[in-house]
């Protein structure tokens, strides 16, 4: 039998008492606000090998928008439950739902990534600041399997310089 549309069980992750408690951070599940800090490396690992997670490793991270719609990230690994996946085998997900990931909501994927690739949200919670998503690394060859994921915020502009982007006289030279 094969499993489908597994990715999107991030949001699920969260709200459901599985890992550590339900819709709160866990030493499963990360709890990150990119306004409060701009840039977090985390270490994800698949459902399927869960069990073998040891400090400071994942299964789900909520990015906190401060909007009843949040993002979810969690690794996909194909293996034990998720061993046979349609979808994004061993691949970093990024989903979103609504109701702070704390009740039913349908929850859609955004992007699913491979080690290298990004993902951009153009304007974070209508913050107007750009987020960044990137799968640093997927290292399938440990149990658990690992990926290194860094989720980066564009800093506030502080002064001039900050915002300058090269080209004379067109309006972003200035905050």
């Amino acid at each position: 039998m094969k499993l489908v549309r597994c990715v999107t069980m991030q949001q699920k992750n969260w709200q459901l008492d599985w890992y550590g408690g339900k819709g709160t951070q866990s030493q499963h599940k990360q709890l990150i606000d990119p306004f409060q800090t701009l840039t977090s490396t985390v270490e994800l690992v698949g459902i399927g090998e869960y069990d073998k997670i040891t400090a400071n490793r994942y299964v789900v991270i909520k990015l906190e928008t401060g909007t009843s719609t949040d993002i979810f990230i969690g690794f996909n690994r194909a293996a034990g439950p998720n061993a046979q996946n349609d979808e994004a085998d061993d691949e970093v997900t990024i989903t979103e739902s609504g109701n702070n990931g704390e009740g039913y909501s349908q929850s859609y994927l955004k992007a699913h990534l491979v080690a290298g690739e990004t993902y951009t949200y153009e304007s974070f919670a209508n913050s107007g600041r750009i987020l960044t998503i990137t799968a640093n690394s997927i290292d399938l060859t440990t149990e658990p399997g690992i990926a290194t994921v860094t989720i980066a915020l564009q800093q506030l502009c502080s002064n001039d310089s900050d915002c300058d982007d090269g080209k004379y006289c067109n309006g972003i030279e200035s905050c």
